[in-house]
């Protein structure tokens, strides 16, 4: 082989290896370039997740809120309404004139009338709750409402006596007692309600 063509493919060899170098140099940096790409891709993907799942936690939080704040307050209505009833009713006297005895009966019958009323509303909302959940929560709400059902028999065996005029302090006592009762399942719906409503994501979930 003579120097010129020696030197040519040397030039030739030189060259084919330098190519190759650059290609297998190009080849690994995009394939780091890949794997960070899919590495970030990865972390941007599980931030997206934690935030949806955030803001799922949040919205359950407030959906639940609204739901528990709303039987709260519709059944204290109808409690206030039956206390009010058991107000006028206290006010009764044997030595009242006629007239004013008929008035307090009937204003009492008119409010124990109207808690029956607003007691149909609180029904749907203990449904409500059943839905948002959790589950001991929809056991709260029936407690509390059951709760109201020998109030409203207290007042309604007092109301009956003063039809009749044979009311007796034991009735007062009876209705207190029986509000009393019912008062404290409202006070355990609350107290679960606060639990349930936590920022604390496992204090919303089910059991």
């Amino acid at each position: 082989m003579d120097a010129g063509l020696a030197g040519l493919l040397g030039g030739v060899i030189g060259a084919a290896v330098g190519a190759l170098g650059a290609t297998a140099s190009a080849w690994i940096t995009g394939r780091k370039a890949e794997q960070q790409a899919k590495i970030q891709s990865e972390a941007q993907l599980g931030q997206a997740r934690l935030q949806i799942d955030a803001e799922r936690t949040r919205a359950l939080r407030e959906s639940r809120k609204s739901a528990y704040l709303a039987f709260a307050e519709s059944w204290h209505l109808v409690y206030g309404t039956l206390s009010e009833a058991g107000i006028k009713l206290g006010g009764i006297e044997a030595s009242d004139p006629p007239e004013e005895r008929e008035e307090r009966r009937q204003a009492a019958r008119h409010l124990w009338n109207e808690a029956r009323a607003l007691n149909r509303s609180l029904d749907r909302l203990q449904h409500v709750v059943y839905v948002e959940g959790p589950h001991r929560m929809g056991s709260a709400a029936q407690a509390a409402t059951g709760a109201l059902v020998p109030y409203f028999g207290a007042a309604l065996d007092w109301l009956h006596s003063v039809d009749h005029g044979t009311e007796t302090p034991q009735q007062r006592s009876d209705q207190g007692r029986a509000g009393s009762d019912a008062y404290g399942k409202l006070l355990e719906f609350l107290y679960a309600s606060s639990d349930a409503v936590s920022p604390d994501i496992s204090g919303i979930t089910d059991p």
